[in-house]
Order: C-alpha cells, then structure tokens, then sequence
C-alpha cells in the first residue's frame, strides 16, 4: 500500500509540471515554503527530460578536449599515477583516458551535452583527487538528487540503519513516509546487498581520498544523501529501493531534485553554461542551506546538558566540556572567509586539555593551517621547523604561470637558508624523477611565506600576549576527509610534542579491528582552478600559445604543485603516502557529535589517571628505597 501511495504522489507532481508547460521541457519553477523563494524542485524524469533536449555541440566537445589536453602541462602528478607506491598504488595513464573521450565523441557516442561533460567529470574521478576535477556547466550544477533519508554504517555488526529520514523531501513529496524507518536496518538498495551499493558508490563517484575507507566516510556522511548534478550523474532509474530487514516489503522511494535557482525554459540552462569570466561556481548552496534546515550541524544548536558554548560562527566553534573543563574547537574549513572566525575561536580558548574537530573539513588557505599550528605547538614556533617544502613539474607552461608570483614581494621562501627568493631560481630544473616509467624534470623544493604579500603579509598569524601557555593535551576527531590546508595541518600536527591521539569516527567496512583509516586526504600541495591559471599565463607568456578558457562554464581544478611532510618522507609527496588515525571510535553517527566528544574526553581522563597512578607509584617506590635505607644506615 505505501509502494502505491508514493507512486500516486509521484504522478500527481509530474502530471502538474505537464499541464503547466506541456512543450517546453526545462521549466522549473515549482516551490514549497521550506525553500528560498528563487529555488525550485522538480521529478527525476523531468529533469533528463530536458536534459535529453539539450544537444551536444561538437565544436564545444573539440575545444574542451583542447584545454583539458593542454591542462597535463600544470598537473604535477601526471607521471605519478601511472605508477605510484603502496599504499596508494595507482596505474592510470591520464593522457590516454582523455583520447579515449575524445575518440568517443567522434564516434557519437554522447546523446546529449550532459553526457559528454559528465563523462569528463568520471574520467577525472578516477584519479581520486578532490584537488583535480572537472565538474559540468554551471547550469547543470544547479541540480541536486535528494534521497528520502540518511544512513548511518554500524561497525560492531556490519550493517546499515537508516539514522532519520530528512523533511525537505517529505516535504516536497507531501508525505511523510519517509520518516517511519528510523533505525530500521537496510538489507538492500536496488536488490543489491546494501554494504555493496554503497561501496560501490564510493568507488565510482567519490574523490574524497584514496583510502577506500575515507570515501566510505564520506559518502555515509554526505556524498549519498544528496548528490549534485555537477558531479554525480543522473540516476538511471527515476526511484529507489530499500529492503527492510524487519519488513517484509521492498519500498520504493522516488528520486526528486532541489534546483538552486528557477528555468523559465531551456534556454536559461544553457547560458548558464556557457563561459563567462563572472560566474561564482559553487556545489556547495543546497547542501549548507538543507544541513541548516534540517539541524544536522550539532555545533549550530549552541546548547547541550554538557557543553557549553563560548564562541563561533560559520562552522568553526568553540565549546567546553562542563565537568572536565575540556576545550573543544570545531574547525569546518580554513577558507580565508572565515579566517577571522579561526582566530577568534583560538584565542578564546583555555584549558590544558583541547579537541579538535576537522571532520569533513575541506581546506582553504594554507597560511591560516599554518597559523593555527604556530599558535598551538611550542616547536611550530619556528619557521623553520613550521613551514613544509614543495616543489613542480618544470614545464615551460608552469614556470610561465609560476612568475606571477615574482610580482609579489617575498612570497616564496629559500628553504636552504629561509630568505625570499628575488628571481625565479626556485622554478628552475633541479632534479629529474623517474615516476611511472618517465622522467620529468622538478624544481628545486621551496616553501611559500605566510609573511608575503602572495599569501596575506602575516594576516593570518595570532597573537595573544596575555597568554603564552599552550595545551598540554590536544586530540583530533577526523573522519578523514579533512583535506588540502587541513591535511597540511594534521599531517603536521601528529608530530606535535603535545598531541595525544588522532580519533577517527567511521570506518570498519573491511576489518574492524585493524581499520585505521587515512587521517587526511587530498594533501596535494597546491591546487589552482583553470581560469585563474588560464588569466595568469597568458598575461605573462612570450610565445604563442593554444591554452584558452573551457567554452563553457565547467569547473576544472588542478594540483599544480606538490608538497611533502618531511617528517613522514622527505622524498615522496604526503598525496601518495598514509598518515592513519591512532584510535577509532566504533560508531559513525557524524550528526549526535557529542557522543563521540564523550568517549575522547573519557579516554583521556583514563590515560591522564593512568600516567598519575604510574608517577605516584614512582613516588612512593623511591620513599620506599629511601626508608630502608637510612633504616640500614
């Protein structure tokens, strides 16, 4: 009866987009109150409805190959994945996947324009690098698939539960069936076993890590419930199956897509496609506004029985554990937008003991991680020990691009003797790597200076005079999807004299005993988006060139330089090299954070009597041997 109802539901929404517009297949202006007023929503079969109608164009498909050929000259690990090391062995010959595209679409083989961009979006997605992307036009982007409910991985018994079921899709769908299947456990989705669909998810669509179990994290905790046209293709089917364990019939969900903007007509989807220097490309907007309106951020709520809250805004917070006094800052990225939030929240913060928490924190700048460590370390007060080397790919076409930076005065550091470079030295062939059975020549390795004019002239340092004492104790929760400036900053951080441990929440999908995840992901080094790169190498090329814009409004993101932990390894780059958790927590509820908090806090305060027992126990043995002693005197 409740497979009936929703089909019912289904056909009334679709029968209602139909009469209203009966021949033009891309409008989009359906509503309900619990969205922004410019948003919309729409069916599954709507949307590949005009999707279809939207043909390709092969002038477009040529040029975009073009750019995409011409961007391996800035990639700094074209060579690398061909043939890296364990753990992360890859064998992926980039430029050959890219021909293949190419030779497709003279073929025909793409239907429409979305299936060739979306194409190119799963060919980059196999390198397994958040820092290297390409995402489909700007238009397409607008397009998000909201599953009915969120699930939750249980590692003590290897099993899915659904952990609640989300409003906004009751709501558009005018029936809260959605919602009566909490913490029921899910056997199947789509007739496939459920571990299986969702590992399999992971291994095609996230890009989150190289490290199976971080994607996993990840798709559990966001990529699954709400997916973005941009980088996710449009399911095949226009709804999904659960199996229940504890029922005895399969339920069928319908797929619908929250839009982030109103189509008046197909027309409007494509010139949001096409190229202009003035778009802001953002995947981001439907998935911070449904996490708001739903109250899935536990930090946002600012109250609890336990903690506190003192401080914070934007995702970066700062709360104390009540009975123990426990600092806990929670850092939601490292963009420059919220720089001044960071800051605030660390100054603020006191105590002996602090947790971190940088789940799903995706980076930003690497100047405010490098702040953040100087603040909370003693011997990261040191440039010198602080700052980590890179180095690039010496091409013609990166060093072209690379002297935009000799415009700005002090920006890149010597690390030989930690003075600014005053000529381009430092993009020069140095040495020649032989990866993936070539060899290409690198630069000398570098270090950029956050005392530059490049990188914020000390913007970001903090300073607090009136309290120079640092935390005797700090731990890290991580899911492992803390990326980019956060994997730099925890990457650093496990070497810390006064950090104690690095939680990881999630995980357990392959062996719960000896699961300990990836840290961080995507610790590239340094990523620069097409159009910045396009702009700034052009102005500065002395020779003829065929680097353009992409055609269209996709977004094409590259790592373009490549850095080391040398802590960790002073000859291969952290992307390709495995910094695990200390401890996992056995629980993947990213949402009741507080529970997790708890269990840091309690095994804390057992290490911490642990080691007070052990020093009393010295104590009183050296009473003991000084008693006997002058006894025998």
């Amino acid at each position: 009866m409740r497979t009936i109802l929703l089909f019912l539901i289904i056909f009334v929404l679709t029968d209602e987009y139909s009469a209203s517009e009966p021949l033009n297949f891309c409008t989009f202006n359906s509503t309900i109150s619990g969205l922004p007023s410019t948003w919309s929503f729409a069916t599954l079969d709507q949307v590949k409805l005009c999707f279809q109608n939207i043909s390709v164009n092969y002038s477009v498909v040529n040029e975009t190959m073009k750019q995409l050929f011409n961007s391996l000259d800035f990639y700094s690990f074209l060579s690398i994945v061909r043939q890296s090391n364990y753990p992360y062995s890859m064998n992926i010959n980039f430029r050959e996947e890219l021909s293949n595209i190419l030779n497709q679409s003279n073929m025909n083989t793409y239907k429409n324009d979305y299936d060739f961009h979306m194409a190119v979006t799963l060919c980059f997605k196999k390198l397994k690098d958040f820092h290297t992307t390409y995402s489909v036009p700007n238009g397409y982007a607008q397009f998000h698939v909201l599953l009915p409910f969120i699930l939750e991985f249980l590692p003590l018994t290897k099993q899915i539960k659904v952990q609640f079921g989300i409003n906004l899709y009751s709501s558009i769908m005018r029936s809260n069936s959605n919602m009566n299947y909490t913490n029921q456990i899910v056997t199947k989705i789509d007739g496939i076993n459920a571990f299986d669909y969702m590992m399999n998810f992971a291994e095609k669509y996230s890009i989150m890590s190289k490290d199976p179990s971080v994607r996993l994290n990840s798709v559990f905790r966001e990529e699954f419930w709400l997916q973005n046209l941009a980088q996710y293709p449009l399911p095949l089917k226009s709804n999904i199956t659960f199996t229940f364990l504890d029922k005895t019939e399969t339920v069928i969900f319908p797929y619908v897509l929250v839009i982030t903007k109103r189509f008046d007509q197909q027309s409007s989807i494509e010139n949001d496609n096409r190229y202009s220097p003035s778009v802001t490309y953002t995947t981001r907007n439907a998935f911070s506004y449904i996490t708001r309106l739903e109250k899935f951020n536990w930090y946002e709520q600012k109250t609890n029985d336990k903690f506190r809250f003192i401080t914070g805004n934007n995702d970066t917070y700062y709360y104390i554990h009540e009975s123990t006094n426990t600092s806990i800052i929670r850092l939601g990225s490292f963009d420059d937008e919220v720089s001044e939030d960071v800051k605030r929240v660390f100054l603020a913060a006191s105590g002996t003991t602090l947790i971190l928490d940088v789940i799903g924190n995706r980076g930003g700048s690497s100047c405010l991680a490098y702040a953040a460590l100087h603040f909370l370390v003693p011997e990261y007060f040191s440039h010198r020990v602080l700052y980590e080397p890179f180095d690039g790919r010496t091409t013609k076409q990166l060093q072209t691009f690379a002297t935009i930076f000799s415009f700005s005065p002090d920006s890149i550091l010597d690390l030989r003797n930690m003075s600014s470079f005053t000529n381009m030295e430092w993009m020069e062939p140095r040495v020649n790597y032989t990866r993936g059975n070539t060899t290409d020549q690198y630069s000398m390795k570098w270090s950029i200076n956050c005392d530059g004019q490049a990188f914020g002239m000390g913007k970001y340092w903090m300073r607090n005079e009136s309290n120079t004492k640092y935390f005797k104790s700090i731990h890290v929760l991580t899911d492992g999807s803390c990326g980019s400036a956060c994997s730099l900053f925890v990457s650093k951080l496990r070497y810390a004299s006064n950090l104690k441990n690095i939680y990881g929440i999630g995980g357990g999908y392959f062996n719960y005993d000896s699961d300990l995840f990836e840290s961080s992901s995507y610790a590239g080094g340094g990523a620069f988006d097409w159009n910045s790169i396009v702009t700034y190498h052009n102005q500065l090329a002395t020779y003829n060139t065929s680097i353009d814009h992409l055609p269209t409004s996709a977004y094409l993101n590259l790592n373009v330089f490549e850095v080391y932990i040398n802590a960790l390894n002073k000859d291969y780059p952290r992307e390709f090299l495995k910094q695990p958790i200390d401890k996992k927590l056995d629980n993947g509820d990213y949402f009741n954070i507080d529970q997790s908090l708890e269990k840091i806090i309690n095994d804390d305060g057992k290490s911490s009597a642990h080691s007070l027992f052990d020093h009393s126990s010295i104590k009183i043995f050296l009473f003991n041997i000084f008693v006997v002693i002058f006894l025998m005197n």
